[in-house]
């Protein structure tokens, strides 16, 4: 099952239980991101055009999803609109979409969180204890059409950090580097979706495979690839097979795992073909223009020197963010897509919570 069907099967699925519930009005996943303890809204079947998209929020700043996390129960709330108490935004949406009572169900695999199944009515009152029990069969068919779906992932992206491990013992680039580019990235594209219509999907995807961009910088020679100046002419052309590399990486791992069927693989394959194409046509490997270039490979090119250009490296000190925007900002155009660079403008706290999140020890942390 490709994963632009996913949506379509979670829609199937919300059709078979309003024949018997009509009022079970949403059935909802958002997944949990434990690396920065973020729950994003992921897919979704809601009748009419009451959808919830692009939202994120800390796991810890909801207390009683929280609860559900540690305990591992599901949760009934027949009245949503109870006096008293302080209400969460997600909470406040579903009132004010017409919503009255919910379900909630926390998902996981191996014993790890994976995220939230959101089942909302709206009449109070809705979840018999008959109705629970018959919801159970579907939260096991979810639950395993999700973590069927993500596994795949975890085995590509555990194949690939092998090599990127051993892509670190040679190159200056760190763990900490890999993290923060997938959720500048992740960010960027949060930004665009209203503007776009991203899907929670494709912001899902881009955090997961932004990541591996550079995979393929192990099969570049160690006197380019540690070169501390400015490379010749020579070795610049020389460095560009990084990215050929990458992707028979990608595709020999993909063959060797039976993959083929893997969620959203092109948009692994776009990134570490086009994050290094400019926007004006000047970059590499292709010489790819504007909207030629994949979406995902212009938002990772922003977020990959993002990354290296506020981080300390042997070479360079770290620049402050403001700095490095503006550096961005004075290439928009030429090297980077404007659109892609203007959501970091007016976000610099938020960047900054990413960087520090992500902070290798010792790294001091950048000036402002």
């Amino acid at each position: 099952m490709s994963w632009d069907r996913l949506g379509e099967r979670i829609v199937h699925l919300h059709d078979d239980l309003r024949t018997y519930w009509p009022h079970l009005s949403r059935l909802a996943v958002a997944i949990y991101d434990p690396e920065t303890d973020r729950l994003n809204t992921f897919v979704n079947s809601t009748d009419g055009d009451r959808q919830l998209r692009n939202y994120s929020a800390r796991l810890t700043d909801v207390p009683s999803l929280k609860q559900l996390a540690d305990t591992g129960k599901p949760r009934i709330k027949q009245q949503l609109n109870t006096p008293g108490g302080e209400m969460s935004p997600h909470t406040r949406w579903l009132l004010d979409a017409g919503f009255a009572s919910s379900y909630t169900v926390p998902l996981y695999g191996n014993e790890h969180l994976v995220g939230f199944l959101f089942f909302d009515a709206d009449r109070t009152n809705y979840f018999t204890e008959a109705m629970v029990r018959y919801l159970a069969v579907y939260t096991e068919l979810i639950s395993a059409i999700i973590t069927n779906q993500l596994a795949p992932i975890y085995i590509l992206r555990g194949a690939l950090n092998t090599v990127r491990h051993l892509t670190l013992q040679r190159d200056s680039e760190t763990a900490g580097h890999i993290q923060r580019v997938g959720h500048y990235a992740q960010f960027i594209a949060f930004k665009l979706a209203p503007r776009l219509n991203l899907s929670d999907e494709y912001i899902e995807f881009v955090l997961q495979y932004a990541p591996m961009h550079d995979i393929g910088k192990i099969g570049v020679p160690d006197h380019v690839l540690l070169k501390r100046g400015e490379l010749s002419r020579e070795e610049f052309e020389v460095a560009k097979i990084h990215v050929q590399c990458g992707m028979d990486i990608v595709d020999s791992i993909v063959q060797e795992f039976e993959l083929g069927d893997l969620a959203h693989i092109d948009i692994l394959r776009n990134i570490i073909a086009t994050h290094h194409e400019w926007f004006d046509g000047g970059g590499y490997p292709i010489g790819l223009a504007g909207d030629a270039i994949p979406l995902e490979g212009r938002i990772t090119a922003v977020a990959d020197v993002l990354d290296a250009l506020t981080t300390r490296r042997s070479y360079k000190e770290a620049w402050s963010f403001e700095d490095a925007i503006a550096y961005l900002q004075a290439r928009a155009g030429k090297m980077f897509d404007p659109l892609c660079v203007a959501p970091l403008i007016d976000h610099i706290e938020q960047l900054k919570e990413i960087h520090d999140c992500f902070k290798e020890g010792g790294e001091p942390p950048p000036t402002s």
